[in-house]
Protein backbone atom coordinates (compact mmCIF):
# COMPACT_ATOMS: atom_id res chain seq x y z
CA UNK A 1 0.00 0.00 0.00
CA UNK A 2 1.47 3.37 -0.97
CA UNK A 3 2.25 6.02 1.61
CA UNK A 4 0.54 9.38 1.83
CA UNK A 5 3.63 11.03 0.34
CA UNK A 6 3.61 8.65 -2.68
CA UNK A 7 0.14 9.83 -3.71
CA UNK A 8 0.67 13.58 -3.50
CA UNK A 9 0.29 14.08 -7.26
CA UNK A 10 -3.01 12.24 -7.45
CA UNK A 11 -4.90 14.53 -5.04
CA UNK A 12 -7.56 16.95 -6.11
CA UNK A 13 -6.37 20.44 -5.18
CA UNK A 14 -8.30 23.68 -4.92
CA UNK A 15 -5.96 26.36 -6.14
CA UNK A 16 -5.46 29.45 -4.02
CA UNK A 17 -8.00 32.17 -4.80
CA UNK A 18 -10.34 29.84 -6.67
CA UNK A 19 -13.13 30.41 -4.18
CA UNK A 20 -12.84 34.18 -4.58
CA UNK A 21 -12.99 33.94 -8.36
CA UNK A 22 -16.12 31.80 -8.28
CA UNK A 23 -17.82 33.88 -5.59
CA UNK A 24 -17.15 37.21 -7.33
CA UNK A 25 -18.20 35.71 -10.66
CA UNK A 26 -21.49 34.53 -9.19
CA UNK A 27 -22.06 37.92 -7.56
CA UNK A 28 -21.61 39.60 -10.94
CA UNK A 29 -23.88 37.04 -12.53
CA UNK A 30 -26.91 37.83 -10.35
CA UNK A 31 -27.56 41.43 -11.56
CA UNK A 32 -26.68 40.39 -15.11
CA UNK A 33 -29.36 37.70 -14.98
CA UNK A 34 -31.90 40.09 -13.45
CA UNK A 35 -31.21 42.69 -16.17
CA UNK A 36 -31.53 40.05 -18.87
CA UNK A 37 -34.81 38.78 -17.44
CA UNK A 38 -36.20 42.33 -17.36
CA UNK A 39 -35.04 42.81 -20.95
CA UNK A 40 -36.73 39.61 -22.12
CA UNK A 41 -39.96 40.17 -20.18
CA UNK A 42 -40.48 43.96 -19.88
CA UNK A 43 -42.27 44.88 -16.64
CA UNK A 44 -45.40 46.99 -16.45
CA UNK A 45 -45.62 47.47 -12.67
CA UNK A 46 -44.04 50.58 -11.15
CA UNK A 47 -41.25 49.05 -9.07
CA UNK A 48 -39.93 46.59 -11.68
CA UNK A 49 -40.23 49.30 -14.35
CA UNK A 50 -37.98 51.55 -12.27
CA UNK A 51 -35.49 48.71 -11.88
CA UNK A 52 -35.61 48.10 -15.64
CA UNK A 53 -34.39 51.67 -16.18
CA UNK A 54 -30.94 50.40 -15.22
CA UNK A 55 -30.83 47.35 -17.51
CA UNK A 56 -27.67 48.51 -19.36
CA UNK A 57 -25.73 48.64 -16.09
CA UNK A 58 -26.77 45.09 -15.26
CA UNK A 59 -25.91 43.82 -18.73
CA UNK A 60 -22.38 45.20 -18.41
CA UNK A 61 -21.80 42.78 -15.53
CA UNK A 62 -21.82 39.87 -17.97
CA UNK A 63 -18.23 40.95 -18.73
CA UNK A 64 -16.72 40.50 -15.24
CA UNK A 65 -18.84 37.38 -14.74
CA UNK A 66 -17.35 35.86 -17.90
CA UNK A 67 -13.79 36.83 -17.00
CA UNK A 68 -13.97 35.61 -13.41
CA UNK A 69 -15.76 32.34 -14.10
CA UNK A 70 -13.74 31.72 -17.25
CA UNK A 71 -10.48 32.06 -15.34
CA UNK A 72 -11.86 29.82 -12.60
CA UNK A 73 -12.78 27.20 -15.22
CA UNK A 74 -9.25 27.27 -16.66
CA UNK A 75 -7.75 26.95 -13.20
CA UNK A 76 -9.98 23.95 -12.39
CA UNK A 77 -8.15 21.54 -14.72
CA UNK A 78 -6.97 19.42 -11.78
CA UNK A 79 -10.17 19.71 -9.77
CA UNK A 80 -12.84 17.05 -9.47
CA UNK A 81 -14.77 16.31 -12.65
CA UNK A 82 -18.02 17.75 -11.28
CA UNK A 83 -16.34 21.08 -10.44
CA UNK A 84 -14.62 21.26 -13.83
CA UNK A 85 -17.75 20.50 -15.83
CA UNK A 86 -19.91 22.83 -13.72
CA UNK A 87 -17.57 25.76 -14.22
CA UNK A 88 -17.26 25.13 -17.96
CA UNK A 89 -21.04 24.93 -18.38
CA UNK A 90 -21.56 28.06 -16.28
CA UNK A 91 -18.97 29.92 -18.34
CA UNK A 92 -20.76 28.94 -21.55
CA UNK A 93 -24.06 30.21 -20.15
CA UNK A 94 -22.40 33.50 -19.26
CA UNK A 95 -20.91 33.74 -22.75
CA UNK A 96 -24.38 33.34 -24.28
CA UNK A 97 -25.69 36.07 -21.95
CA UNK A 98 -22.88 38.42 -22.96
CA UNK A 99 -23.49 37.81 -26.66
CA UNK A 100 -27.20 38.56 -26.17
CA UNK A 101 -26.33 41.81 -24.35
CA UNK A 102 -24.00 42.83 -27.18
CA UNK A 103 -26.73 42.09 -29.72
CA UNK A 104 -29.15 44.30 -27.78
CA UNK A 105 -26.84 47.21 -26.94
CA UNK A 106 -24.10 47.11 -29.56
CA UNK A 107 -26.00 48.61 -32.53
CA UNK A 108 -26.45 51.88 -30.61
CA UNK A 109 -22.75 52.61 -31.18
CA UNK A 110 -22.85 51.87 -34.92
CA UNK A 111 -24.11 54.63 -37.27
CA UNK A 112 -26.94 53.53 -39.53
CA UNK A 113 -26.48 53.39 -43.28
CA UNK A 114 -29.75 55.11 -44.19
CA UNK A 115 -28.97 57.39 -47.15
CA UNK A 116 -29.00 61.17 -46.73
CA UNK A 117 -30.93 62.68 -49.63
CA UNK A 118 -31.81 66.20 -48.40
CA UNK A 119 -30.27 69.16 -46.68
CA UNK A 120 -30.10 68.79 -42.88
CA UNK A 121 -32.74 69.98 -40.45
CA UNK A 122 -32.09 70.49 -36.73
CA UNK A 123 -34.63 69.56 -34.06
CA UNK A 124 -34.18 70.50 -30.39
CA UNK A 125 -36.14 68.91 -27.54
CA UNK A 126 -36.14 69.72 -23.81
CA UNK A 127 -38.20 69.12 -20.68
CA UNK A 128 -38.16 72.58 -19.05
CA UNK A 129 -39.33 71.25 -15.65
CA UNK A 130 -42.59 73.13 -15.21
CA UNK A 131 -41.02 76.31 -16.54
CA UNK A 132 -38.01 76.27 -14.19
CA UNK A 133 -35.37 76.09 -16.95
CA UNK A 134 -33.56 79.37 -17.57
CA UNK A 135 -35.31 80.86 -20.65
CA UNK A 136 -32.26 82.82 -21.81
CA UNK A 137 -29.97 79.78 -21.72
CA UNK A 138 -32.64 77.63 -23.37
CA UNK A 139 -32.88 80.19 -26.18
CA UNK A 140 -29.10 80.17 -26.59
CA UNK A 141 -29.02 76.36 -26.69
CA UNK A 142 -31.75 76.34 -29.34
CA UNK A 143 -30.03 78.89 -31.57
CA UNK A 144 -29.80 77.66 -35.15
CA UNK A 145 -32.50 75.02 -34.70
CA UNK A 146 -35.25 74.67 -37.28
CA UNK A 147 -37.88 73.17 -34.95
CA UNK A 148 -37.95 73.15 -31.14
CA UNK A 149 -40.18 71.03 -28.88
CA UNK A 150 -40.53 71.87 -25.19
CA UNK A 151 -42.51 69.86 -22.62
CA UNK A 152 -43.66 70.97 -19.15
CA UNK A 153 -43.75 74.53 -20.45
CA UNK A 154 -45.99 77.08 -18.76
CA UNK A 155 -47.52 80.22 -20.31
CA UNK A 156 -45.37 82.48 -18.12
CA UNK A 157 -42.23 80.60 -19.14
CA UNK A 158 -43.08 80.93 -22.82
CA UNK A 159 -43.62 84.65 -22.34
CA UNK A 160 -40.18 84.89 -20.72
CA UNK A 161 -38.38 83.53 -23.79
CA UNK A 162 -36.16 86.26 -25.25
CA UNK A 163 -37.42 88.24 -28.21
CA UNK A 164 -34.50 86.96 -30.29
CA UNK A 165 -35.80 83.41 -29.85
CA UNK A 166 -39.27 84.34 -31.12
CA UNK A 167 -37.74 86.25 -34.04
CA UNK A 168 -35.68 83.22 -35.07
CA UNK A 169 -38.57 80.78 -34.48
CA UNK A 170 -41.65 82.92 -35.12
CA UNK A 171 -44.20 80.14 -35.54
CA UNK A 172 -45.54 78.36 -32.48
CA UNK A 173 -48.36 76.09 -31.35
CA UNK A 174 -49.10 74.14 -28.21
CA UNK A 175 -50.58 74.07 -24.77
CA UNK A 176 -48.80 77.12 -23.26
CA UNK A 177 -50.05 79.21 -26.16
CA UNK A 178 -53.58 78.02 -25.37
CA UNK A 179 -53.34 79.13 -21.70
CA UNK A 180 -52.45 75.74 -20.31
CA UNK A 181 -49.16 74.06 -19.38
CA UNK A 182 -47.74 71.23 -21.46
CA UNK A 183 -46.01 70.75 -24.81
CA UNK A 184 -45.19 73.59 -27.17
CA UNK A 185 -43.59 73.56 -30.62
CA UNK A 186 -41.72 76.47 -32.21
CA UNK A 187 -40.58 76.56 -35.82
CA UNK A 188 -38.44 78.60 -38.18
CA UNK A 189 -40.90 77.72 -40.94
CA UNK A 190 -44.69 78.06 -41.23
CA UNK A 191 -46.86 75.63 -39.30
CA UNK A 192 -49.66 74.51 -41.58
CA UNK A 193 -51.73 72.50 -39.09
CA UNK A 194 -51.65 71.38 -35.48
CA UNK A 195 -53.64 69.43 -32.92
CA UNK A 196 -53.59 68.38 -29.29
CA UNK A 197 -53.09 64.69 -28.59
CA UNK A 198 -55.78 62.89 -26.57
CA UNK A 199 -55.97 64.11 -22.97
CA UNK A 200 -53.27 62.70 -20.68
CA UNK A 201 -51.38 63.61 -17.51
CA UNK A 202 -49.31 66.11 -19.51
CA UNK A 203 -50.82 67.86 -22.52
CA UNK A 204 -49.03 66.76 -25.70
CA UNK A 205 -49.09 68.47 -29.09
CA UNK A 206 -48.54 67.79 -32.79
CA UNK A 207 -47.78 70.17 -35.65
CA UNK A 208 -47.03 69.94 -39.38
CA UNK A 209 -44.24 72.28 -40.48
CA UNK A 210 -43.62 73.30 -44.10
CA UNK A 211 -39.83 72.93 -44.35
CA UNK A 212 -37.63 73.73 -47.37
CA UNK A 213 -35.48 70.68 -46.63
CA UNK A 214 -38.16 68.00 -46.43
CA UNK A 215 -41.44 69.55 -47.42
CA UNK A 216 -44.19 68.85 -44.86
CA UNK A 217 -42.75 67.50 -41.61
CA UNK A 218 -44.86 66.46 -38.63
CA UNK A 219 -43.40 67.07 -35.17
CA UNK A 220 -45.05 65.47 -32.14
CA UNK A 221 -43.97 66.82 -28.74
CA UNK A 222 -44.66 64.05 -26.23
CA UNK A 223 -44.61 63.55 -22.48
CA UNK A 224 -46.42 60.39 -21.34
CA UNK A 225 -46.68 59.73 -17.62
CA UNK A 226 -43.86 58.19 -15.58
CA UNK A 227 -44.28 54.85 -13.73
CA UNK A 228 -45.33 56.62 -10.52
CA UNK A 229 -48.13 58.87 -11.80
CA UNK A 230 -50.71 56.37 -10.64
CA UNK A 231 -51.67 52.71 -11.04
CA UNK A 232 -51.49 51.71 -14.68
CA UNK A 233 -51.10 55.25 -16.07
CA UNK A 234 -47.58 54.67 -17.40
CA UNK A 235 -48.64 51.74 -19.55
CA UNK A 236 -51.97 53.32 -20.49
CA UNK A 237 -50.54 56.62 -21.69
CA UNK A 238 -47.76 54.92 -23.62
CA UNK A 239 -50.33 52.68 -25.28
CA UNK A 240 -52.41 55.73 -26.22
CA UNK A 241 -49.33 57.46 -27.63
CA UNK A 242 -48.44 54.38 -29.66
CA UNK A 243 -51.97 54.19 -31.02
CA UNK A 244 -51.93 57.89 -31.91
CA UNK A 245 -48.70 57.76 -33.92
CA UNK A 246 -49.84 54.52 -35.60
CA UNK A 247 -52.87 56.41 -37.03
CA UNK A 248 -50.78 59.19 -38.60
CA UNK A 249 -50.55 59.53 -42.38
CA UNK A 250 -47.35 59.12 -44.38
CA UNK A 251 -46.02 62.63 -43.71
CA UNK A 252 -42.42 62.29 -42.45
CA UNK A 253 -42.68 62.46 -38.68
CA UNK A 254 -40.49 63.25 -35.68
CA UNK A 255 -41.66 62.25 -32.20
CA UNK A 256 -39.61 64.04 -29.55
CA UNK A 257 -39.76 64.75 -25.86
CA UNK A 258 -39.63 63.16 -22.42
CA UNK A 259 -40.90 59.61 -22.88
CA UNK A 260 -40.33 58.63 -19.23
CA UNK A 261 -38.99 55.34 -20.59
CA UNK A 262 -35.57 54.02 -21.55
CA UNK A 263 -34.81 52.06 -24.71
CA UNK A 264 -35.11 48.74 -22.88
CA UNK A 265 -38.57 49.47 -21.48
CA UNK A 266 -41.49 47.72 -23.13
CA UNK A 267 -43.18 50.92 -24.43
CA UNK A 268 -40.05 52.03 -26.29
CA UNK A 269 -39.43 48.56 -27.66
CA UNK A 270 -43.02 48.52 -28.93
CA UNK A 271 -42.41 51.78 -30.81
CA UNK A 272 -39.20 50.40 -32.29
CA UNK A 273 -41.04 47.25 -33.33
CA UNK A 274 -43.52 49.50 -35.15
CA UNK A 275 -40.68 50.93 -37.23
CA UNK A 276 -39.71 54.05 -35.29
CA UNK A 277 -35.99 54.62 -34.89
CA UNK A 278 -34.07 56.58 -32.30
CA UNK A 279 -31.94 59.44 -33.63
CA UNK A 280 -29.28 58.35 -31.14
CA UNK A 281 -29.28 54.86 -32.62
CA UNK A 282 -29.21 56.11 -36.23
CA UNK A 283 -26.33 58.47 -35.47
CA UNK A 284 -24.41 55.84 -33.50
CA UNK A 285 -24.38 58.03 -30.38
CA UNK A 286 -24.34 55.07 -27.97
CA UNK A 287 -25.84 55.13 -24.49
CA UNK A 288 -27.36 58.63 -24.25
CA UNK A 289 -28.28 59.51 -20.66
CA UNK A 290 -30.45 62.56 -19.95
CA UNK A 291 -31.86 62.21 -16.43
CA UNK A 292 -31.36 63.31 -13.67
CA UNK A 293 -29.29 66.25 -14.87
CA UNK A 294 -29.33 68.40 -11.72
CA UNK A 295 -27.20 66.23 -9.41
CA UNK A 296 -23.51 66.22 -8.54
CA UNK A 297 -23.15 63.02 -10.56
CA UNK A 298 -23.80 62.62 -14.31
CA UNK A 299 -27.24 61.59 -15.61
CA UNK A 300 -27.92 57.88 -15.17
CA UNK A 301 -30.71 56.98 -17.58
CA UNK A 302 -31.95 58.05 -21.00
CA UNK A 303 -35.67 58.85 -20.94
CA UNK A 304 -35.61 61.71 -23.47
CA UNK A 305 -35.66 60.67 -27.12
CA UNK A 306 -35.98 61.90 -30.69
CA UNK A 307 -37.67 59.26 -32.84
CA UNK A 308 -38.10 59.32 -36.60
CA UNK A 309 -40.00 57.19 -39.08
CA UNK A 310 -38.75 55.49 -42.25
CA UNK A 311 -38.50 58.58 -44.53
CA UNK A 312 -36.02 60.20 -42.12
CA UNK A 313 -32.54 59.55 -40.77
CA UNK A 314 -30.29 61.21 -38.21
CA UNK A 315 -26.65 62.16 -38.69
CA UNK A 316 -25.98 63.61 -35.26
CA UNK A 317 -27.45 63.70 -31.77
CA UNK A 318 -25.99 65.74 -28.93
CA UNK A 319 -27.08 66.61 -25.40
CA UNK A 320 -26.93 70.02 -23.74
CA UNK A 321 -27.40 71.26 -20.18
CA UNK A 322 -29.64 74.08 -18.96
CA UNK A 323 -29.83 75.32 -15.34
CA UNK A 324 -33.19 74.84 -13.66
CA UNK A 325 -34.26 71.58 -15.27
CA UNK A 326 -33.46 68.01 -14.28
CA UNK A 327 -33.23 66.86 -17.91
CA UNK A 328 -30.56 67.29 -20.53
CA UNK A 329 -31.81 68.61 -23.82
CA UNK A 330 -31.36 66.87 -27.16
CA UNK A 331 -30.19 68.43 -30.41
CA UNK A 332 -30.68 66.14 -33.41
CA UNK A 333 -29.60 66.76 -37.00
CA UNK A 334 -32.04 65.00 -39.31
CA UNK A 335 -32.37 64.53 -43.04
CA UNK A 336 -34.67 62.87 -45.53
CA UNK A 337 -33.78 59.53 -47.06
CA UNK A 338 -35.40 60.55 -50.36
CA UNK A 339 -35.84 63.92 -52.12
CA UNK A 340 -38.92 65.79 -50.91
CA UNK A 341 -42.06 65.70 -53.02
CA UNK A 342 -44.08 68.86 -53.51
Amino acid sequence: MGSVDDAWDTRRHVRAGQGWLVSLGLLSLVPALVATALRIVPPTDDGPALLASFIPYGLVLWVPALLLLGVAALRARRSAAFARVSLVMLTLVVLVGLLAALAWQGPAWVPNDRPVATDPLTVVSLNVRAGAADPAIVAEAARGADVVAFVEASPSWVEALPAAFREELPYGVGAPLQFDSGSVIFSRYPITSSEALPASSFQQWSAVVDTPQLGPLRVVAVHPCNPFCGPGLWSTEHTELRQYVARLDDTPTVVAGDFNAVDDHGPMRDLYADGWRSAADLAGSGFVRTYPADRRFPPLIGIDHVLVDAPLTATSLQTFEVPGTDHLGLRAVLAGTAPPTR
